[in-house]
């Protein structure tokens, strides 16, 4: 059998940037062309000795803005929603940090060293439902997808890592995945992204299947690698799913020219072709899984510059 080189020639990046960028560009349409409705939100912050009025009044800003975010009806009757799948603090930052409009100052109060600040401005009711339903997706997905398909077997051996060690990227980020096996075996390599599509990185509609060699590290996006895989828009919980089996794990149904498929169809066809198994023979092997985050820049620069928690009296 012939083994697969270290490198793989897969041009990643315009499937990724294309499946990834059009539900943020929706997002971004009905922002400006659908109506806008406005929110009002009180932050205060007490500063302390080492704190300046002015870095109390941004402090108290970015409360004033996120309590804003917070109240309006449609985060409201999401509640369940956004417990469920502990998405308050993302949409929270995602909606302060860049898709809050007009925003104004109504009123701002003084005693002592505690500062004040009640503001209003405009948001797009469905850009947020639709953000709501973007993320809670990509939850569901991201945890389906890294619970074990195949039935898992001794004497295999597999490591899967990204190269950033807590699994966060920031928008523009390059992405690189490194696979090592302990024997010689089938590998089938996903990428489950936060828009609901997975880009299959092995094998796929360029390469056949990848029987891999053991003890051989073999990456994908690095720069000595052909594809590049690059962080764009929408962001959220993403899966790298890897599995290794003896022999290969044939999947039935859904369009291998297009590169990527649409998750929940691509995980209930594969569940349903391991159980039968391939070519009469069963499936048993190894199952690993790595969690990411994306994150858009704009968020990443808000959830630095975020003051620490107002001061308690």
């Amino acid at each position: 059998m012939k083994l697969l080189q270290p490198r793989f020639f897969i041009p990643l990046t315009l499937c990724a940037t294309l499946s990834l960028s059009t539900p943020q560009n929706v997002i971004a349409d009905t922002q400006t062309t659908r109506e806008l409705e406005t929110v009002r939100g009180t932050g205060c912050y007490s500063y302390g000795d080492n704190e300046t009025p002015a870095q109390a009044k941004r402090a108290a800003m970015v409360i004033a803005q996120e309590q804003a975010v917070r109240s309006h009806r449609v985060f409201v009757e999401s509640t369940s929603t956004v417990r469920k799948f502990q998405l308050e603090d993302d949409l929270i930052q995602t909606m302060s940090a860049g898709m809050l409009e007009q925003i104004r100052v109504e009123n701002e109060e003084k005693k002592g060293q505690e500062i004040c600040l009640t503001v209003t401005a405009k948001l797009s009711p469905v850009s947020f439902e639709d953000l709501i339903k973007q993320r809670a997706n990509a939850k569901h997905v991201a945890q389906a997808a890294q619970t074990p398909l195949l039935p898992q077997s001794q004497g295999f051996g597999l490591r899967v890592w990204v190269d950033k060690a807590d699994g966060h990227y920031i928008e523009g980020d390059r992405l690189v995945v490194f696979v090592q096996a302990e024997r010689d075996a089938y590998l089938k390599l996903d990428y489950f992204m936060a828009d609901g599509c997975v880009l299959h990185l092995v094998p796929n509609v360029y390469r056949g299947q990848a029987l891999i060699r053991g003890g051989q590290t073999y990456s994908f996006g690095g720069d000595a690698d052909p594809e590049h895989i690059l962080i764009t828009p929408p962001f959220g919980a993403e899966t790298i799913k890897a599995m290794l089996s003896a022999v290969p794990i044939e999947e039935s149904g859904g369009d291998a020219k297009q590169g990527c498929d649409e998750s929940r169809d691509y995980l209930q066809r594969l569940e349903s072709d391991i159980r039968k198994g391939s070519r009469g023979a069963k499936l048993t092997g190894v199952d690993r899984s790595v969690p990411l985050v994306t994150t858009s820049k704009a968020v990443d620069t808000y959830s630095k510059e975020k003051p620490p928690p107002p001061r308690r009296k």
